[in-house]
């Protein structure tokens, strides 16, 4: 059986940020979501000890996890740094420290500014 997640909020609808996502984004940054995700999204612990947040899944390659499937503890390659900090290079080996199924969202600020997840959880409707 198959089954099929909504998101909250679709592609056009204007949201702000419970979340601070550095360096741009500030608890109550006023965002506009450019499409929805359902899926998983990894925080990763860098090389640096710095941590961060959020990969989604097909951004990642498991090192030594055959199955495919990205778990807590496990290290994983970067497959993809676009919108993310610059301190993430394409090729990285990080480790996972959190992953969850979610609805994430890649979204627009103020002056068409890009970011790249946020998840549903770190956002609410502006009324």
């Amino acid at each position: 059986m198959v089954c099929k997640h909504s998101t909250k909020f679709k592609s056009g609808d204007n949201v702000v940020s419970l979340a601070i996502h550095p360096p741009e984004i500030e608890s109550g940054t006023k965002l506009t979501v450019i499409s929805p995700h359902y899926g998983t999204l990894v925080a990763v612990k860098l090389p640096s000890g710095e941590l961060h947040r959020w990969f989604a899944d097909f951004e990642l390659e498991p090192v030594n996890n055959r199955n495919g499937f990205i778990r807590e503890g496990d290290f994983v390659i970067i497959k993809a740094n676009k919108g993310h900090p610059p301190m993430i290079k394409e090729g990285m080996t990080v480790q996972a420290v959190r992953v969850l199924q979610t609805d994430f969202y890649d979204l627009s600020m103020e002056g068409m500014k890009y970011h790249r997840w946020l998840a549903g959880f770190e956002l609410a409707n502006i009324f």
